[in-house]
């Protein structure tokens, strides 16, 4: 059976990842902050599906986290960097710094923790993917808005090719992933966005087929590499 980790796992691109790879037979931990608040985690019906309360920004849960993964199965095969959030800016006087350094604790600085806390869990061939966004070279890029999200994602790109330099020979693969514009709260479910259900199984086949070729990769949803 295939163990794997989901953080951000209560609703959106989590939420439709758990579902797939329970779909899948693989037993799943489905790392929220509050499970009392994911009901729809809780309808699903399966002994495959352990939620567990896991902030991002706490060491203390993503400890605990690592604690109780090592007593249930002892390793995981897959760790999918989910949570996020976004914080919309149309220019430099909208961003507020106390908001932005929280972002970065749950969209940059939680993902490292989370993979520090787990390398050891991390099963030979297994796979670390941190969910994330393509990003330009420093000298393409003409974006002016949502300023703490976008340099949370060039800073979690950059840790996750350290991550994947360190790991290098191992034969477990580390790669940046982006699923595609889907459907969710952070597009205020945008019509143009691609609907979960739809895109979902299709990013479940691409981790699945991540490989060597891909380690320290962005890869993007046709499987191919953007060229950071």
């Amino acid at each position: 059976m295939t163990d794997v980790l989901i953080t951000g796992a209560s609703r959106g691109i989590g939420f439709a990842l758990t579902r797939e790879f329970l779909a899948r037979g693989a037993r799943v931990f489905a790392a929220v902050r509050d499970p009392d608040r994911a009901p729809a985690l809780a309808a699903l019906d399966t002994d495959r599906l352990e939620v567990i309360p896991l902030d991002v920004r706490s060491q203390h849960d993503i400890d605990a986290a690592g604690e109780l993964v090592a007593a249930h199965c002892g390793g995981l095969d897959l760790l999918i960097n989910n949570a996020g959030v976004l914080l919309h800016s149309a220019r430099l006087a909208d961003v507020d710094g106390k908001q932005m350094l929280d972002l970065l604790s749950v969209n940059t600085v939680g993902p490292l923790l989370v993979a520090q806390r787990f390398l050891p869990l991390l099963r030979p061939a297994a796979r670390l993917v941190n969910i994330t966004m393509p990003t330009r070279s420093l000298g393409d890029l003409t974006r002016a808005e949502n300023h703490a999200f976008l340099a949370s994602r060039y800073a979690l790109n950059a840790l996750t090719r350290m991550i994947a330099v360190e790991l290098t020979g191992t034969g477990q693969v580390v790669a940046a992933l982006w699923p595609g514009y889907l459907r969710t709260d952070l597009n205020d479910h945008a019509e143009k966005a691609t609907p979960l259900d739809e895109a979902i199984p299709g990013v479940a086949d691409r981790i699945e087929q991540l490989g060597s070729a891909d380690h320290g990769a962005c890869v993007l949803p046709d499987g191919t590499h953007f060229p950071w």
